[in-house]
């Protein structure tokens, strides 16, 4: 797509540090040699800024310290708890020390870097394409959907207790958990153990477990309901396209949701792992159609007017002629 657009793409083999000897050993020599693949590509195309992706890419840095002269701005897209706190305060030390400017995608973000005059926050905009047209919910199948990998942490586990504590055995209500493994087989028997869980808690008969789909408007527009019960998110993409795409979210109270999600007005937001509330919720929607249809229709103006395209222009550019 881009090279259609008339630009240049370059592939760098970018190696992240994991939790290995190899890994750690590979890491600068790997550093080194992108470092200077990347310097070649300034110099070729004559490039004035460089946005690198995450503040634990050192390349950016890497590439000032090395007399390059190009405005640097850092993203930081997902919360910085998440990484150890000696890795985290030395690579965010980097990367503030190093950046014309450090962008957080969210406020929850944002919350977690330290004070800093170029640290800011500027959320992406909404760029969603529409396929199909937008319609409330009339009649049929309530199909409750969970879009996300099977990793612990991401909350499916808690969606299938509120489920079955909800106690709709004997309604026309179903719930989809539709995600990947990634390949791991930590996340190939994480899967396993939310299949037996809800044998165990009689509710199999009603859920149903499915590898990513390719087309998430249509599975978002046979939906009911998006729930996403997850422990810490940056953001959360699906939340947003659930919004857009008019499903109304029950969420936790986890970070990026809060952002994203305006309680009784456009979602439901729940406490981390509480189970009653969560199946409270499920249970308040299920039966509250024209309440599931206002929070749809708020939902979708909502993100639209939040996450607008012409305002994040408007910011990035003020930014790169500040930058300059």
């Amino acid at each position: 797509m881009l090279q259609e657009q008339g630009f240049s793409t370059y592939k760098l083999p970018i190696q992240e540090l994991r939790k290995s000897i190899i890994s750690v050993l590979q890491y600068p020599f790997y550093l080194i040699a992108n470092l200077i693949r990347l310097k070649r590509i300034v110099r070729k195309e004559q490039i004035d800024c460089v946005v690198v992706n995450d503040f634990y890419n050192l390349l950016g840095a890497a590439l000032l310290l090395t007399g390059s002269k190009v405005v640097l701005i850092t993203y930081v897209r997902f919360l910085p708890s998440a990484i150890l706190k000696p890795l985290r305060a030395l690579w965010t030390k980097v990367a503030q020390r190093y950046s014309h400017y450090v962008i957080a995608v969210s406020d929850a973000v944002l919350g977690q870097l330290p004070n800093h005059r170029n640290t800011i926050r500027i959320y992406d905009p909404v760029t969603i394409e529409e396929q199909l047209p937008f319609a409330p919910y009339t009649s049929g199948t309530k199909q409750l959907l969970y879009l996300s990998n099977f990793t612990k942490g991401k909350g499916q586990e808690h969606a299938l207790k509120a489920f079955a504590a909800a106690n709709l055995q004997d309604q026309d209500v179903r719930l989809i958990l539709v995600g990947g493994d990634l390949g791991l087989e930590k996340n190939q028997a994480f899967r396993e153990e939310l299949e037996r869980e809800a044998q165990e808690l009689g509710i199999a008969h009603q859920v149903s477990f499915h590898a990513f789909e390719s087309n998430i408007e249509q599975l978002i527009k046979d939906s009911y309901l998006l729930l996403n019960f997850s422990e810490s998110e940056s953001f959360s993409m699906t939340c947003l396209e659930a919004s857009f795409y008019g499903a109304p979210v029950i969420a936790t109270r986890c970070g990026g949701p809060e952002e994203i999600i305006v309680h009784e007005k456009t979602g439901l937001l729940v406490a981390k792992q509480d189970i009653k509330a969560m199946a409270s919720a499920i249970t308040t929607l299920i039966h509250n159609v024209p309440l599931r249809n206002q929070f749809a229709e708020a939902a979708k103006r909502y993100v639209v007017t939040k996450f607008s395209t012409e305002d994040f222009k408007k910011q990035f550019h003020q930014l790169l002629k500040s930058a300059s």
